[in-house]
Protein backbone atom coordinates (compact mmCIF):
# COMPACT_ATOMS: atom_id res chain seq x y z
CA UNK A 1 0.00 0.00 0.00
CA UNK A 2 2.81 2.42 0.92
CA UNK A 3 4.54 1.69 -2.40
CA UNK A 4 1.29 2.39 -4.30
CA UNK A 5 0.87 5.76 -2.57
CA UNK A 6 4.49 6.67 -3.29
CA UNK A 7 4.08 5.85 -6.97
CA UNK A 8 0.86 7.88 -7.12
CA UNK A 9 2.56 10.90 -5.56
CA UNK A 10 5.46 10.56 -8.00
CA UNK A 11 3.02 10.37 -10.92
CA UNK A 12 1.20 13.50 -9.77
CA UNK A 13 4.49 15.37 -9.40
CA UNK A 14 5.55 14.38 -12.89
CA UNK A 15 2.15 15.37 -14.26
CA UNK A 16 2.40 18.74 -12.54
CA UNK A 17 5.92 19.36 -13.86
CA UNK A 18 4.89 18.57 -17.41
CA UNK A 19 2.14 21.20 -17.27
CA UNK A 20 4.17 23.79 -15.36
CA UNK A 21 5.28 25.68 -18.46
CA UNK A 22 3.41 28.91 -19.14
CA UNK A 23 1.77 29.08 -22.55
CA UNK A 24 4.17 30.69 -25.03
CA UNK A 25 3.47 34.21 -26.26
CA UNK A 26 3.90 34.86 -29.96
CA UNK A 27 3.70 37.83 -32.33
CA UNK A 28 4.29 37.65 -36.08
CA UNK A 29 2.86 41.15 -36.72
CA UNK A 30 0.49 39.87 -39.42
CA UNK A 31 -2.15 42.33 -38.23
CA UNK A 32 -3.38 45.08 -38.22
CA UNK A 33 -3.41 46.34 -41.81
CA UNK A 34 -0.06 47.29 -43.28
CA UNK A 35 0.83 50.97 -43.13
CA UNK A 36 -0.69 51.55 -39.69
CA UNK A 37 0.88 52.25 -36.30
CA UNK A 38 1.15 49.31 -33.93
CA UNK A 39 -0.28 51.02 -30.88
CA UNK A 40 -0.45 49.64 -27.37
CA UNK A 41 -4.09 48.80 -28.08
CA UNK A 42 -3.09 46.73 -31.11
CA UNK A 43 -0.46 44.92 -29.05
CA UNK A 44 -3.22 44.12 -26.54
CA UNK A 45 -5.46 42.75 -29.29
CA UNK A 46 -2.67 40.29 -30.06
CA UNK A 47 -2.35 39.24 -26.41
CA UNK A 48 0.46 41.56 -25.27
CA UNK A 49 -0.52 43.98 -22.50
CA UNK A 50 1.54 46.74 -20.89
CA UNK A 51 0.60 49.47 -18.40
CA UNK A 52 2.30 52.22 -20.44
CA UNK A 53 4.36 52.87 -23.55
CA UNK A 54 6.54 55.44 -25.25
CA UNK A 55 6.59 55.81 -29.02
CA UNK A 56 4.30 52.96 -30.04
CA UNK A 57 1.70 55.33 -31.52
CA UNK A 58 4.19 57.67 -33.20
CA UNK A 59 7.30 55.68 -34.15
CA UNK A 60 6.06 52.19 -35.09
CA UNK A 61 4.64 51.01 -38.39
CA UNK A 62 3.30 47.71 -39.67
CA UNK A 63 5.40 47.12 -42.78
CA UNK A 64 3.78 45.00 -45.45
CA UNK A 65 5.68 46.66 -48.29
CA UNK A 66 9.40 46.17 -47.71
CA UNK A 67 10.84 43.55 -45.35
CA UNK A 68 9.59 40.62 -43.29
CA UNK A 69 11.18 37.53 -41.88
CA UNK A 70 8.06 35.43 -42.32
CA UNK A 71 4.51 36.08 -43.43
CA UNK A 72 3.71 39.29 -45.23
CA UNK A 73 4.33 41.88 -42.51
CA UNK A 74 6.76 42.95 -39.79
CA UNK A 75 7.11 45.73 -37.22
CA UNK A 76 9.27 48.71 -38.21
CA UNK A 77 10.51 51.07 -35.48
CA UNK A 78 11.75 54.59 -36.27
CA UNK A 79 14.82 56.25 -34.71
CA UNK A 80 14.87 59.93 -35.86
CA UNK A 81 18.17 61.64 -36.66
CA UNK A 82 19.49 63.73 -33.77
CA UNK A 83 17.18 62.19 -31.15
CA UNK A 84 17.98 60.11 -28.06
CA UNK A 85 16.10 58.49 -25.12
CA UNK A 86 12.78 56.61 -25.28
CA UNK A 87 10.73 59.82 -25.21
CA UNK A 88 12.07 60.78 -28.63
CA UNK A 89 13.67 57.67 -30.13
CA UNK A 90 12.42 54.15 -30.84
CA UNK A 91 9.78 52.64 -28.56
CA UNK A 92 9.35 51.26 -25.06
CA UNK A 93 6.74 49.17 -23.23
CA UNK A 94 6.97 46.60 -20.38
CA UNK A 95 4.80 43.72 -21.62
CA UNK A 96 3.37 41.60 -18.82
CA UNK A 97 4.42 37.96 -18.43
CA UNK A 98 3.18 35.31 -16.03
CA UNK A 99 5.88 35.44 -13.32
CA UNK A 100 8.46 32.69 -13.82
CA UNK A 101 11.89 31.68 -12.53
CA UNK A 102 13.25 31.23 -16.04
CA UNK A 103 12.22 32.58 -19.45
CA UNK A 104 13.37 32.37 -23.05
CA UNK A 105 12.87 35.35 -25.40
CA UNK A 106 13.43 35.14 -29.16
CA UNK A 107 13.00 37.60 -32.00
CA UNK A 108 14.32 38.35 -35.48
CA UNK A 109 15.81 41.77 -36.18
CA UNK A 110 16.95 43.69 -39.27
CA UNK A 111 18.81 47.02 -39.26
CA UNK A 112 18.21 49.43 -42.16
CA UNK A 113 20.99 49.39 -44.76
CA UNK A 114 22.05 52.94 -43.79
CA UNK A 115 21.58 52.51 -40.04
CA UNK A 116 23.66 54.99 -38.00
CA UNK A 117 25.28 53.62 -34.85
CA UNK A 118 25.59 57.16 -33.40
CA UNK A 119 27.28 60.51 -33.97
CA UNK A 120 30.51 60.75 -31.94
CA UNK A 121 29.50 58.28 -29.21
CA UNK A 122 27.88 54.96 -29.91
CA UNK A 123 25.34 52.99 -27.86
CA UNK A 124 21.69 52.06 -28.03
CA UNK A 125 19.15 49.53 -26.79
CA UNK A 126 17.90 46.89 -29.19
CA UNK A 127 14.48 45.25 -29.24
CA UNK A 128 13.25 43.35 -26.22
CA UNK A 129 14.77 42.12 -23.00
CA UNK A 130 13.66 40.36 -19.83
CA UNK A 131 13.00 42.09 -16.53
CA UNK A 132 11.29 41.62 -13.19
CA UNK A 133 9.91 43.60 -10.27
CA UNK A 134 10.67 47.31 -10.56
CA UNK A 135 13.08 46.54 -13.46
CA UNK A 136 16.18 48.20 -11.96
CA UNK A 137 17.89 50.27 -14.70
CA UNK A 138 18.82 53.84 -15.65
CA UNK A 139 21.76 54.19 -13.27
CA UNK A 140 19.87 52.87 -10.25
CA UNK A 141 21.56 50.78 -7.58
CA UNK A 142 20.02 47.30 -7.68
CA UNK A 143 19.27 46.38 -4.07
CA UNK A 144 17.59 43.03 -4.59
CA UNK A 145 14.25 44.69 -3.81
CA UNK A 146 13.86 46.95 -6.86
CA UNK A 147 14.01 44.32 -9.58
CA UNK A 148 16.41 43.66 -12.46
CA UNK A 149 16.67 44.03 -16.23
CA UNK A 150 18.59 42.46 -19.10
CA UNK A 151 18.52 44.02 -22.58
CA UNK A 152 20.42 43.79 -25.84
CA UNK A 153 22.52 46.78 -26.93
CA UNK A 154 24.74 47.91 -29.78
CA UNK A 155 28.06 49.65 -29.29
CA UNK A 156 30.55 51.29 -31.67
CA UNK A 157 30.34 49.90 -35.20
CA UNK A 158 27.36 47.73 -34.25
CA UNK A 159 29.23 45.59 -31.72
CA UNK A 160 26.62 43.32 -30.13
CA UNK A 161 26.32 43.01 -26.35
CA UNK A 162 23.99 42.10 -23.50
CA UNK A 163 23.45 44.89 -20.93
CA UNK A 164 22.15 43.84 -17.52
CA UNK A 165 21.37 45.29 -14.10
CA UNK A 166 21.93 43.06 -11.07
CA UNK A 167 23.04 43.38 -7.46
CA UNK A 168 26.72 43.23 -8.37
CA UNK A 169 27.00 46.05 -10.94
CA UNK A 170 30.62 47.16 -11.23
CA UNK A 171 29.69 50.84 -11.50
CA UNK A 172 26.68 53.14 -11.43
CA UNK A 173 25.29 51.69 -14.63
CA UNK A 174 24.63 48.13 -15.72
CA UNK A 175 27.29 45.64 -16.74
CA UNK A 176 27.64 44.37 -20.29
CA UNK A 177 29.13 41.38 -22.05
CA UNK A 178 30.10 41.47 -25.74
CA UNK A 179 28.66 38.62 -27.80
CA UNK A 180 31.29 36.27 -29.21
CA UNK A 181 31.44 34.00 -32.24
CA UNK A 182 32.48 30.38 -31.71
CA UNK A 183 36.06 31.35 -32.65
CA UNK A 184 36.17 34.02 -29.92
CA UNK A 185 35.82 37.09 -32.15
CA UNK A 186 33.31 39.82 -31.38
CA UNK A 187 29.90 39.73 -33.04
CA UNK A 188 28.81 42.82 -34.97
CA UNK A 189 25.22 43.31 -36.09
CA UNK A 190 24.96 43.41 -39.89
CA UNK A 191 22.92 45.98 -41.77
CA UNK A 192 20.22 44.89 -44.19
CA UNK A 193 20.12 41.24 -42.99
CA UNK A 194 17.75 39.39 -40.66
CA UNK A 195 19.41 37.85 -37.57
CA UNK A 196 17.93 35.95 -34.64
CA UNK A 197 18.55 36.73 -30.98
CA UNK A 198 17.50 34.47 -28.11
CA UNK A 199 17.92 35.41 -24.47
CA UNK A 200 17.49 33.13 -21.47
CA UNK A 201 17.32 34.56 -17.96
CA UNK A 202 17.11 32.49 -14.77
CA UNK A 203 16.46 34.33 -11.51
CA UNK A 204 18.63 33.40 -8.54
CA UNK A 205 17.26 31.50 -5.58
CA UNK A 206 16.81 33.19 -2.18
CA UNK A 207 17.54 31.70 1.23
CA UNK A 208 16.28 33.52 4.34
CA UNK A 209 16.35 36.86 2.52
CA UNK A 210 19.85 36.32 1.10
CA UNK A 211 20.40 36.23 -2.67
CA UNK A 212 22.23 33.10 -3.76
CA UNK A 213 24.71 33.67 -6.65
CA UNK A 214 23.03 31.22 -9.01
CA UNK A 215 21.25 33.54 -11.44
CA UNK A 216 22.11 33.15 -15.12
CA UNK A 217 21.86 34.91 -18.49
CA UNK A 218 22.55 33.20 -21.79
CA UNK A 219 22.41 34.63 -25.32
CA UNK A 220 22.23 32.79 -28.64
CA UNK A 221 22.96 34.57 -31.92
CA UNK A 222 21.54 32.81 -34.99
CA UNK A 223 21.11 29.67 -32.92
CA UNK A 224 24.70 29.57 -31.57
CA UNK A 225 25.60 30.35 -27.95
CA UNK A 226 27.23 33.79 -27.87
CA UNK A 227 27.33 34.72 -24.15
CA UNK A 228 26.87 32.89 -20.86
CA UNK A 229 26.92 34.80 -17.57
CA UNK A 230 26.63 32.88 -14.30
CA UNK A 231 26.92 33.61 -10.58
CA UNK A 232 24.40 36.48 -10.76
CA UNK A 233 22.32 37.88 -7.91
CA UNK A 234 19.17 39.63 -9.10
CA UNK A 235 16.79 39.53 -6.10
CA UNK A 236 16.57 38.91 -2.41
CA UNK A 237 12.77 38.92 -2.41
CA UNK A 238 10.14 36.98 -4.38
CA UNK A 239 10.50 38.91 -7.67
CA UNK A 240 10.59 36.74 -10.81
CA UNK A 241 10.77 37.42 -14.54
CA UNK A 242 7.47 39.17 -15.23
CA UNK A 243 8.18 41.47 -18.19
CA UNK A 244 9.15 41.13 -21.83
CA UNK A 245 10.60 44.63 -21.89
CA UNK A 246 10.45 46.33 -25.30
CA UNK A 247 13.16 48.94 -24.75
CA UNK A 248 14.84 50.21 -27.90
CA UNK A 249 16.27 53.71 -28.35
CA UNK A 250 19.50 55.66 -28.93
CA UNK A 251 21.53 56.72 -25.86
CA UNK A 252 23.50 57.45 -23.85
CA UNK A 253 22.73 60.62 -21.99
CA UNK A 254 23.72 63.25 -24.56
CA UNK A 255 22.93 64.03 -28.21
CA UNK A 256 26.39 62.76 -29.15
CA UNK A 257 24.78 59.28 -29.06
CA UNK A 258 22.04 60.26 -31.55
CA UNK A 259 21.91 58.76 -35.05
CA UNK A 260 23.44 60.92 -37.76
CA UNK A 261 20.53 60.07 -40.09
CA UNK A 262 17.01 58.67 -39.78
CA UNK A 263 17.37 54.98 -38.97
CA UNK A 264 15.01 52.01 -38.78
CA UNK A 265 14.92 48.55 -37.25
CA UNK A 266 12.49 45.81 -38.27
CA UNK A 267 11.30 43.13 -35.82
CA UNK A 268 9.49 39.87 -36.55
CA UNK A 269 8.55 36.47 -35.09
CA UNK A 270 8.66 37.46 -31.42
CA UNK A 271 8.36 34.55 -28.96
CA UNK A 272 8.50 34.32 -25.16
CA UNK A 273 8.26 31.03 -23.25
CA UNK A 274 9.35 29.27 -20.09
CA UNK A 275 10.00 26.17 -22.19
CA UNK A 276 13.11 25.98 -24.37
CA UNK A 277 11.34 23.48 -26.63
CA UNK A 278 9.02 26.29 -27.78
CA UNK A 279 11.99 28.20 -29.25
CA UNK A 280 12.55 26.25 -32.45
CA UNK A 281 15.36 28.63 -33.42
CA UNK A 282 17.44 26.71 -30.85
CA UNK A 283 16.60 23.32 -32.35
CA UNK A 284 19.11 21.46 -34.46
CA UNK A 285 18.54 22.81 -37.95
CA UNK A 286 16.36 25.66 -36.69
CA UNK A 287 12.64 26.00 -37.32
CA UNK A 288 11.17 23.56 -39.84
CA UNK A 289 10.10 25.30 -43.05
CA UNK A 290 9.12 24.12 -46.50
CA UNK A 291 8.08 26.07 -49.60
CA UNK A 292 5.87 24.59 -52.33
CA UNK A 293 5.59 26.00 -55.84
CA UNK A 294 1.87 26.04 -56.57
CA UNK A 295 2.33 24.36 -59.98
CA UNK A 296 3.99 21.35 -58.28
CA UNK A 297 0.66 19.97 -57.07
CA UNK A 298 0.12 16.19 -57.12
CA UNK A 299 -3.60 16.50 -57.88
CA UNK A 300 -5.98 19.32 -58.84
CA UNK A 301 -9.46 20.26 -59.90
CA UNK A 302 -10.40 23.10 -62.27
CA UNK A 303 -7.16 25.10 -62.38
CA UNK A 304 -4.47 25.91 -64.95
CA UNK A 305 -0.83 26.96 -64.88
CA UNK A 306 0.66 30.01 -66.59
CA UNK A 307 3.86 32.11 -66.53
CA UNK A 308 3.96 34.36 -63.49
CA UNK A 309 5.05 38.01 -63.39
CA UNK A 310 5.98 37.59 -59.71
CA UNK A 311 9.58 37.84 -58.50
CA UNK A 312 11.52 34.72 -59.43
CA UNK A 313 9.42 33.94 -62.47
CA UNK A 314 8.30 30.41 -63.26
CA UNK A 315 4.63 29.41 -63.22
CA UNK A 316 1.64 30.21 -61.07
CA UNK A 317 -1.69 28.45 -60.67
CA UNK A 318 -4.58 30.46 -62.08
CA UNK A 319 -8.14 30.02 -63.26
CA UNK A 320 -9.17 29.44 -59.65
CA UNK A 321 -12.95 29.49 -59.30
CA UNK A 322 -15.15 28.54 -56.36
CA UNK A 323 -14.70 24.87 -55.35
CA UNK A 324 -11.45 24.48 -57.30
CA UNK A 325 -8.49 22.97 -55.45
CA UNK A 326 -4.88 21.81 -55.64
CA UNK A 327 -3.36 19.08 -53.47
CA UNK A 328 0.19 18.20 -52.37
CA UNK A 329 0.84 14.63 -51.29
CA UNK A 330 3.37 13.02 -48.95
CA UNK A 331 4.15 16.15 -46.89
CA UNK A 332 5.78 15.30 -43.56
CA UNK A 333 5.33 17.55 -40.52
CA UNK A 334 8.07 16.61 -38.02
CA UNK A 335 6.61 18.07 -34.83
CA UNK A 336 3.17 18.79 -33.41
CA UNK A 337 2.82 22.52 -32.96
CA UNK A 338 1.81 25.92 -34.28
CA UNK A 339 2.74 26.75 -37.87
CA UNK A 340 2.58 29.88 -40.00
CA UNK A 341 1.23 29.14 -43.47
CA UNK A 342 1.90 31.74 -46.18
CA UNK A 343 0.40 32.13 -49.64
CA UNK A 344 1.77 34.29 -52.45
CA UNK A 345 -1.32 35.57 -54.25
CA UNK A 346 -2.52 38.10 -56.83
CA UNK A 347 -6.07 39.27 -57.54
CA UNK A 348 -7.96 42.27 -58.92
CA UNK A 349 -11.04 41.02 -57.04
CA UNK A 350 -12.33 41.34 -53.50
CA UNK A 351 -13.80 38.60 -51.32
CA UNK A 352 -11.56 35.69 -52.29
CA UNK A 353 -11.05 32.93 -49.73
CA UNK A 354 -8.61 30.04 -49.42
CA UNK A 355 -9.01 27.06 -47.11
CA UNK A 356 -6.19 24.71 -46.03
CA UNK A 357 -7.03 21.10 -45.22
CA UNK A 358 -5.51 17.66 -44.79
CA UNK A 359 -6.79 14.15 -45.44
CA UNK A 360 -8.73 15.08 -48.59
CA UNK A 361 -10.71 17.79 -46.87
CA UNK A 362 -11.64 15.74 -43.82
CA UNK A 363 -9.74 18.11 -41.51
CA UNK A 364 -9.87 21.83 -42.18
CA UNK A 365 -6.86 23.58 -40.62
CA UNK A 366 -7.92 27.16 -41.32
CA UNK A 367 -9.05 29.75 -43.83
CA UNK A 368 -7.53 33.03 -45.02
CA UNK A 369 -9.05 35.97 -46.90
CA UNK A 370 -7.48 36.89 -50.23
CA UNK A 371 -7.21 40.68 -50.65
CA UNK A 372 -7.52 42.74 -53.79
CA UNK A 373 -3.84 43.20 -54.65
CA UNK A 374 -4.57 45.65 -57.48
CA UNK A 375 -4.05 43.42 -60.50
CA UNK A 376 -3.16 39.92 -61.68
CA UNK A 377 0.50 41.03 -61.86
CA UNK A 378 0.68 42.54 -58.35
CA UNK A 379 1.46 39.91 -55.72
CA UNK A 380 1.17 39.95 -51.92
CA UNK A 381 1.90 37.41 -49.21
CA UNK A 382 -0.98 36.56 -46.86
CA UNK A 383 -0.80 34.12 -43.96
CA UNK A 384 -2.51 32.47 -41.02
CA UNK A 385 -1.52 30.34 -38.05
CA UNK A 386 -2.68 26.74 -37.84
CA UNK A 387 -2.21 23.79 -35.49
CA UNK A 388 -0.78 20.65 -37.09
CA UNK A 389 -0.12 17.26 -35.52
CA UNK A 390 3.13 15.54 -36.50
CA UNK A 391 2.66 13.13 -39.39
CA UNK A 392 2.63 12.72 -43.16
CA UNK A 393 -0.32 14.19 -45.02
CA UNK A 394 -1.85 15.28 -48.27
CA UNK A 395 -2.43 19.02 -47.96
CA UNK A 396 -5.24 20.63 -49.94
CA UNK A 397 -5.67 24.28 -50.93
CA UNK A 398 -9.38 24.74 -51.58
CA UNK A 399 -11.20 27.84 -52.88
CA UNK A 400 -14.57 28.48 -51.14
CA UNK A 401 -14.50 31.73 -53.14
CA UNK A 402 -12.17 32.03 -56.14
CA UNK A 403 -10.87 34.84 -58.31
CA UNK A 404 -7.11 34.80 -57.53
CA UNK A 405 -3.78 33.30 -58.61
CA UNK A 406 -1.23 31.48 -56.40
CA UNK A 407 2.50 31.48 -57.09
CA UNK A 408 3.69 29.53 -54.02
CA UNK A 409 2.78 28.59 -50.48
CA UNK A 410 4.95 27.88 -47.43
CA UNK A 411 4.77 26.17 -44.01
CA UNK A 412 7.01 27.41 -41.17
CA UNK A 413 7.12 26.10 -37.60
CA UNK A 414 6.54 28.80 -34.98
CA UNK A 415 6.69 26.57 -31.89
Amino acid sequence: MKKTITLLVLFLLLLDSSSAFAAPKLNTFERPARGTAYTLGEWATDGWSAPWDLGMSTRTWIDGYNFNHSGGQSLRVFYPAGQIDPDNSGAQAPFVLTPGQEYYLSYWVRFSSDFSWGTTEFAGKLGLGLAGGAACSGGQTCTGYNGFSSRMIWRSGGQAAIYYYHMGNNGQYGDYAVLKNSNGTDIYYPKGTWVNIVQRLKVNTVTSGAANPDGEIQIWYNGVSAATITGLRFVRNADLVDKAYFSSFFGGATSSFAPANDSYIWYDDLKVSTNRADICELSSGGCFTRTFQAEDYTAMHGVMTEPTPDAGGGLNVGGIDAQDWIAFGNVTIPKTGTYLVEYRVASPNTGGKLSLDINEGATVLGQVDIPNTGSWSSYRTVSHQVQITAGTYQFGLYAPVGGYDINWWKITQLY
